[in-house]
């Protein structure tokens, strides 16, 4: 029984593990969330030896409400994969002014969060998954640092040219669960312009990670704004979602 409950947690630790790199994805855009209704889409390039994948990603600000006296407001991100689903969309009630280190950990301060995969039936977590999720997040470091660039403009994928400020930002977030250990390492320059919503225009980023026991990985990944803009978001969730999922809904259902 002792060696079943272990294996247990140790497979949800993994999986909520995977909150690191979309931690550290989704923190490229919500340093500063913006106001309920805007919208933006990404190309997403991914390049390693041999091989290319290009992805759209969609970022919406689609609600806010409060919560303990905080303005928190909803954001849906998708393509996105949690725990053990693929390119769904994730809806997270975040805090409207987060800390440093809650920007960078999303999942450090999520109030709600909710999934669904393509063709699949939404879900909620549980306040216990929820509660989980908290204290993984809490066991990831992540240290970040920046450093000014001469300003340049860059261009959207539509044609549209935004003045930006350029910042070079290296970004290492740690994790230590169960024993396995997790580093990665983003070391990049971003174009930032006040004219898009989520301010990011365009990012050029090397990201390794390197695991105990396992080959170092290496991708490189450019990020280039497709279009956005402050009103129209519209939710990707438009039923109240009430199916739950607690921990052992995450692993086995």
């Amino acid at each position: 029984m002792r060696l079943a409950v272990r294996a247990t947690l140790i497979g949800l630790a993994l999986i909520l593990a995977s909150l690191t790199a979309r931690a550290q994805d989704l923190s490229t855009f919500l340093a500063v969330p913006p106001a309920p209704g805007a919208w933006a889409s990404y190309r997403i390039q991914t390049s390693w030896p041999g091989r290319t994948k290009t992805e759209r990603f969609n970022l919406a600000v689609t609600g806010s409400e409060g919560v303990e006296g905080q303005e928190r407001v909803w954001i849906e991100a998708w393509p996105t994969d949690f725990a053990r689903y693929k390119d769904g969309v994730m809806r997270l009630l975040l805090k409207a002014a987060p800390s440093q280190e809650e920007a960078l950990n999303p999942f450090l301060q999520a109030s709600a969060l909710a999934y669904q995969e393509p063709g699949q039936e939404a879900f909620k977590l549980s306040d216990g998954a929820l509660s989980f999720m908290h204290s993984q997040a809490k066991k990831i470091k992540v240290d970040q640092k920046k450093a000014d660039l001469t300003p340049e403009s860059a261009t959207s994928t539509k044609g549209v040219t935004f003045e930006c400020s350029r910042v070079q930002i290296s970004t290492t977030t740690e994790s230590n669960l169960f024993g396995r250990s997790v580093k990665v390492t983003e070391t990049g320059v971003y174009w930032f312009s006040d004219r898009t919503p989520f301010r990011l225009v365009k990012a050029e980023i090397e990201r390794v990670q390197e695991q105990k026991g396992k080959e170092e990985r290496r991708r490189t990944i450019t990020v280039t704004l497709r279009e956005g803009e402050a009103t129209g978001a519209t939710s990707q969730f438009p039923k109240p979602v009430t199916r739950e999922k607690g921990l052992l809904g995450l692993l086995f259902n």
